[in-house]
């Protein structure tokens, strides 16, 4: 093996940062070495990694220069930012990144808003003829008659399904209003949820799609899922890839109603449940490290095992007590 690269993989923390290290483990093409970070010391994924350090927390001044040190002190050729606060800020900075040789798989910071603004992410949907839930605003379910719920109420800058309701009054609507800073109300849909996993090159042109069934959620993230065989999916995927010019890896969620698929989420970064995805056979991780080596990607779009179904389960990881303090060095 005489290729070689150094990832640094923000939110050790997360399951979706253990997935990428699974994928990049998983595989025999390429020599790779593992930096992952996150705020808290005490998180698993470090303990699968090469090194690890800790950083400020996104919001922080600091966080920026933080990475930024650890990229260059680590020889980082690739950085997956993983966390959905961090995008902004190291989107609007990716030269800094370019600067010390290292390439940030991350959107522009344009996209970043589409995706992260619901309000813009509904934009989005309806300039491209893609169909969405309807978007009310106050004022029309105040006017409306009581047949408009249930609604589902979602923030404008949410992460995962944090602080989203269903409703079915005007009542709950008003008390969830109270509680939460900058709700949007939407049209409540039913149906089988799905979410596509895509990759695409560094000119936002789709390389490979995964469509998955989430059977089985917890706090946003699937534990059962199923690959399908959708190709009207892979297509819309594309669509709204490459329209808003989508870099690296995304994850896009629909619901297939009688209306046909409604898409009501885009998330521009690798998914919770990447896992899936690996043991279908697009081994996305590693096509991204193989890019930024410099090897030309041809698309693969519907080369994946169908039909693959997936149960999770608790796993642990012990540590000794010399390391169970918290004045864990930066890096080791």
């Amino acid at each position: 093996m005489d290729k070689s690269i150094c990832v640094l993989i923000t939110g050790s923390g997360t399951v979706t940062c253990q997935s990428v290290i699974k994928g990049l483990r998983r595989q025999s093409e390429l020599n790779v070495k593992i930096v992952t970070v996150d705020p808290n010391p005490r998180s698993a994924g470090r303990y699968f990694s090469d090194a690890f350090a800790t950083v400020p927390l996104a919001k922080d001044p600091d966080f920026l220069d933080a990475l930024l040190d650890i990229c260059a002190r680590e020889k980082v050729q690739l950085v997956v930012p993983i966390v959905d606060y961090e995008f902004d800020k190291i989107a609007q900075n990716t030269a800094r990144f370019e600067e010390i040789g290292c390439r940030v798989c991350i959107s522009s910071p344009e996209t970043i808003r589409i995706a992260n603004d619901k309000r813009e992410t509904y934009a989005f949907f309806t300039a491209n003829n893609i169909l969405t839930p309807r978007l009310y605003s106050h004022d029309e379910v105040v006017q409306a008659s009581g047949d408009i719920f249930p609604l589902f109420l979602k923030p404008r800058l949410g992460r995962a399904s944090l602080d989203t309701f269903r409703v079915d009054s005007l009542a709950d609507l008003e008390h969830y209003y109270r509680l939460v800073d900058d709700l949007l109300i939407f049209e409540h849909v039913s149906g089988d949820e799905y979410t596509i996993d895509t990759l695409s090159d560094f000119d936002a042109r789709m390389i490979g799609a995964v469509p998955r069934q989430r059977i089985e959620t917890k706090s946003g993230v699937s534990y059962k899922g199923i690959t399908v065989d959708e190709p009207e999916m892979i297509a819309a995927a594309q669509q709204i890839v490459e329209a808003a010019g989508i870099i690296g890896p995304s994850n896009i969620q629909c619901f297939r109603t009688g209306r046909g698929l409604a898409f009501f989420e885009i998330n521009p970064r690798f998914s919770g449940t990447l896992a899936l995805t690996l043991a279908a056979g697009l081994n996305s991780p590693l096509l991204l490290a193989k890019m930024v080596l410099g090897e030309k990607i041809e698309p693969r779009i519907g080369q994946y095992e169908r039909g693959i179904f997936m149960m999770r389960y608790w796993e642990e990881v012990f540590v000794d007590a010399s390391e169970n303090k918290m004045d864990i060095p930066k890096l080791h």
